[in-house]
């Protein structure tokens, strides 16, 4: 390339590079200056900014607010999605009294408790088994011929226990029976006074032949404040269940 080519070559090459810039001059725009005038162009702004978006989902959705209009009409929602539970198959409590208050049951005669011997041990102790109490009166009583007859009694020793009850009961040929005709056993209730203490009393205790059942008796102090009484603090057990599962 001689020197004639190489100036025609750079004329040519700031001839480009003038009209570039050029070019690029052309397509740079100032912002528009904002005045006093152009409060309509902010007010579409603003107005599109009000505008709900379809994406967002309404927080209605999510339940009524804590500062609802109308209160009542939160409360009807709320009852209706978590409403009271039905209690009404759990009975009541005084279905539970009549149950507890029935009749003991009767022996017509000494003779119909049995020929068979069976026992009662008690244990008689302070509230919370603190201590053994000495000189406590136990009684075992049943119904018999209509009257309540005590079959025994006895004091506790000073380890607070009570002698040895030898009651009358069925035989022991019912109580192997799987499906015994008569209850192969004998309910006795045991009462337990002492002095400083409230009375006790265990309700319809079964009693199988040649079996001791031993009740362990845990004795309330009657407070300084109130005068003794013949208020009695009752247990009431429940019967065995004799019958095979099906």
């Amino acid at each position: 390339m001689n020197s004639n080519d190489l100036e025609r070559y750079k004329k040519e090459m700031m001839a480009m590079y003038g009209r570039s810039t050029a070019h690029g001059s052309e397509n740079q725009t100032e912002a528009p200056a904002v005045t006093g005038n152009d409060e309509d162009t902010y007010s579409g702004i603003s107005e599109d900014i009000d505008e709900v978006d379809p994406d967002v989902p309404d927080d209605s959705a999510f339940g009524p607010h804590e500062d609802e209009d109308n209160p009542d009409d939160v409360e009807e929602d709320y009852n209706s999605r978590y409403p009271e539970p039905d209690l009404s198959d759990l009975g009541d409590d005084e279905d539970v009294t009549e149950e507890i208050d029935s009749e003991p049951p009767e022996y017509v005669s000494e003779e119909s408790l049995g020929s068979s011997k069976g026992y009662i041990l008690v244990n008689v102790r302070a509230g919370e088994e603190s201590e053994a109490i000495e000189g406590a009166t136990v009684l075992v009583t049943a119904i018999v011929g209509g009257n309540r007859m005590i079959l025994a009694s006895g004091v506790t020793d000073q380890n607070g226990t009570s002698p040895k009850f030898e009651l009358p009961v069925p035989a022991l040929g019912l109580s192997q029976s799987p499906s015994p005709d008569s209850r192969p056993y004998n309910l006795f209730d045991v009462s337990v006074t002492a002095k400083g203490y409230f009375n006790a009393r265990s309700v319809d205790v079964p009693v199988f032949s040649g079996i001791t059942s031993v009740q362990n008796f845990s004795m309330i102090p009657v407070p300084m404040f109130m005068e003794p009484s013949d208020e009695t603090m009752t247990y009431f057990n429940q019967e065995p269940d004799l019958r095979l599962p099906s």
